[in-house]
């Protein structure tokens, strides 16, 4: 009986061992893991700003190029052959500067056969004008024969008639002599007509090979000109943009080889996103960083496409260029869309974003606490964010990253 009793005593005990056990094991874990004033932060890694009250000056940022409103796109004239490049892009030009060569080989004895048929029509112009002399003078010479035999008719006739009277000459050889002279009359008319006629032949044969010898030379010009653009210049003073060739590559007749744009009227063209777009109107000003100096514009053109979630805003300069300004040169845009006046702001704590909620830690005066405290946004700057709610002027938060305290309501800041 005593047996048992001893027992029972040693089974309560056991309990009460285990159930002790258990108590404490779930103290220190509640103790590890329940939500502390107790951590510590130290001061060296955090980030903090201060509630400021005043104008904010609201923006919307992106990036771009400079373009040039005047460009020159140089084409092949002929299907041809690229047999060498001198420039590569970003090269500066000058209008007369060689960019690359092309070869043709029918494009070269098209300028020979066209050299030698405008040579032939030149001689043949100089050989009808020969044969033409030859004929007319020809010609004129018989018209001298025929004024020669009228003038002798003439002198007969005159002689005749005062020999008449006397009965010299019979009348019969009389009238034979004036029938003569009347032939003489009639054929030296018809030839002098004949002779004009022939002149003017003459000159219309001229006029038309005159006008072949000109269709010959306009031809030749023409394969010249083509020749000559086998050579390809940049025709403008500017930059090399773009070049679309490589040496030894067939081209076709209009197929691009390069692009070249002037240095002397540029605008910007900006990417902004989709998101900030509702801010972007016509006419605001912006503000052109080309990492050597800023260049004012306005906003002159706003794309009506979204591509990838973004818009292209078009930007012209009427500030002085910056002495790196050239076409194709990547340079960040800040636009300026309005100015908030009299509001509460702060430096743009991490991952905050416009219109919307934050936790932020709000320091005491002494910065040796800070509690978490709800703020409201409002509109934001590149580098400022406005504060609705949840916040006074001059309080002091915890702008930098803080995630990794989410369950912490209060921190002891260590100096």
């Amino acid at each position: 009986m005593d047996v048992v009793l001893e027992k029972k005593k040693s089974f309560k005990l056991s309990y009460l061992s285990l159930g002790g056990l258990l108590v404490i094991i779930f103290i220190v874990t509640w103790l590890s893991v329940r939500p502390t004033a107790s951590a510590r932060v130290d001061a060296a890694d955090i980030w903090v700003g201060q509630i400021q009250q005043g104008n904010m000056q609201q923006s919307v940022s992106g990036f771009g190029t400079l373009k040039s409103k005047t460009t020159r796109l140089l084409t092949s004239y002929s299907n041809a052959t690229v047999d060498e490049i001198l420039l590569r892009p970003g090269s500066l030009v000058e209008p007369d500067s060689v960019i690359l060569k092309l070869f043709d080989p029918e494009l070269d004895q098209a300028v020979k056969n066209a050299q030698r048929t405008f040579k032939q029509s030149k001689n043949q112009y100089l050989q009808l004008e020969i044969n033409q002399r030859r004929e007319l003078l020809s010609e004129e010479s018989a018209l001298e024969l025929l004024r020669s035999s009228l003038e002798s008719a003439q002198l007969e006739v005159s002689a005749q008639n005062k020999l008449i009277e006397h009965g010299i000459v019979s009348n019969i050889d009389y009238q034979r002599s004036l029938l003569e002279e009347r032939q003489l009359t009639r054929r030296l008319e018809i030839e002098q007509k004949r002779v004009g006629q022939l002149a003017e032949l003459h000159q219309a044969n001229l006029t038309i090979a005159h006008s072949n010898i000109q269709a010959q030379e306009e031809a030749l010009a023409l394969v010249e000109q083509a020749q000559e653009r086998l050579v390809v210049t940049a025709g403008i003073a500017g930059v090399m943009q773009s070049l679309s060739v490589e040496i030894g590559q067939s081209v076709a007749a209009g197929q691009q080889l390069a692009l070249v744009g002037s240095m002397e009227e540029l605008y910007a063209l900006i990417t902004i996103p989709q998101s900030n777009m509702h801010h972007v109107e016509m006419n605001q000003t912006v503000s052109i960083d080309t990492r050597s100096g800023i260049i004012a514009g306005f906003v002159s053109r706003i794309e009506p496409l979204v591509t990838n979630g973004s818009i292209q805003v078009e930007v012209t300069l009427d500030g002085d260029l910056t002495e790196n300004a050239r076409p194709e040169l990547n340079v960040a845009g800040k636009i300026s869309t309005g100015t908030l006046k009299n509001v509460l702001y702060v430096q743009k704590p991490i991952n905050s974003k416009p219109d919307s909620q934050g936790v932020l830690y709000r320091l005491d005066e002494l910065g040796k606490t800070a509690v978490a405290t709800t703020l409201h946004y409002g509109a934001e700057t590149t580098d400022t964010i406005q504060i609705v709610s949840g916040a006074a002027l001059n309080q002091r938060f915890i702008l930098s990253d803080m995630s990794r305290w989410k369950d912490h309501t209060a921190l002891s800041i260590v100096q």
